[in-house]
């Protein structure tokens, strides 16, 4: 599936800017910092999917927003993505990342980690950057609220996905609560932040920050699906990963939820075990298989598609032009194999 022009129209100068504002010393830190960010023999990055700074670029276009004064604040919304990716893979155990070793298994968890704090740290001095191209202290001050606001909630998030996989009694709106922080927080900020930088006033900010939360709900309950059923060839990870992980993604949740007789005993044992072998996998997806667990989790992601187009529908200064274009960024979401 072909993707969105949001997707594919900002990429270059996201590159640029990502590429002139990572540092070029001789360091070890300032290695580890261009190795996450795909740096090539060239001298660009070589980014993954780019859905948020595009988004904070796309929302400040459609709303009549200054590129120059915008790419200050979508870079740094990147720089944050990849601090908490960094800090994921070590957590989960991740290997691999976008086809490539994950940062911590080149250079060492500890390494990793300090790396992921000066992403941080970078991605702040990035976004009040915003005002040196013109951007009134006020509004970059709130966007500074509002990107804070929302890494709060993805550490929140992920903090809450950590325990999950201890726990077998995780219901529906926990799972809910769980990725609206860890992964939609900072995709409504994005929208919300670009909105902001184009002078839109409170109501359009928030309504574009609403459409990106639920968009972003419906993100990661397709990532779930992938992360159990995609191709490795495309997702860059192992059939099955987040079953053998344990992690607790809304397929398992639901199964947990649904299922009973031996079913459900099977899922107990599997889950107990410190690590889950071939076999117990193939039980697990067998399992989810039995109970329609996959299509549950679709419909609910297009539930929360349909969430998303209603909030939009609710914003008044977007053209018409820009609506579509995200109603084909919903739809390409939700199909998407990778």
């Amino acid at each position: 599936m072909e993707s969105p022009k949001i997707l594919s129209c900002y990429r270059e100068e996201i590159a640029l800017e990502v590429s002139r504002v990572l540092p070029k010393g001789e360091g070890r830190l300032d290695e580890m910092l261009r190795y996450q960010l795909g740096w090539s023999e060239d001298g660009l990055p070589n980014l993954g999917k780019c859905l948020r700074p595009s988004l904070c670029l796309f929302a400040s276009d459609a709303l009549g927003g200054a590129r120059d004064a915008t790419l200050p604040v979508a870079v740094a919304i990147e720089l944050l993505h990849n601090f908490s990716l960094i800090h994921d893979d070590i957590e989960d155990g991740d290997l691999l990342r976008h086809h490539r070793p994950t940062l911590w298994q080149v250079y060492g968890r500890d390494p990793a980690i300090a790396a992921g704090i000066g992403l941080w740290t970078l991605a702040y001095e990035t976004l009040v950057a915003a005002a040196e191209q013109g951007v009134p202290a006020g509004r970059v001050l709130e966007a500074r609220r509002i990107v804070n606001d929302a890494c709060s909630e993805m550490i929140e998030g992920q903090h809450l996905d950590l325990s999950y996989e201890l726990r077998s009694n995780v219901t529906l709106a926990d799972y809910l609560k769980m990725i609206s922080g860890k992964t939609a927080a900072l995709i409504g900020a994005s929208l919300s932040t670009g909105a902001l930088i184009a002078g839109a006033d409170a109501a359009e900010v928030k309504g574009l920050g609403d459409f990106g939360r639920q968009l972003g709900i419906a993100f990661q309950i397709r990532d779930d699906i992938l992360g159990i059923w995609g191709e490795g060839s495309a997702t860059g990870k192992p059939v099955g990963a987040d079953i053998a992980r344990k992690k607790k993604t809304l397929p398992v949740v639901h199964a947990f939820q649904q299922a009973v007789g031996p079913d459900r005993e099977l899922l107990r044992a599997a889950y107990a075990k410190d690590e889950l072998d071939e076999q117990a996998i193939d039980d697990v997806l067998g399992v989810l298989q039995r109970w329609n667990c996959r299509y549950f989790a679709q419909g609910l992601a297009e539930d929360h598609r349909s969430r998303a187009m209603a909030a939009l529908a609710q914003t008044e200064l977007l053209p018409a032009t820009a609506r579509r274009q995200l109603d084909e960024l919903t739809s390409f979401i939700l199909e998407r194999d990778y």
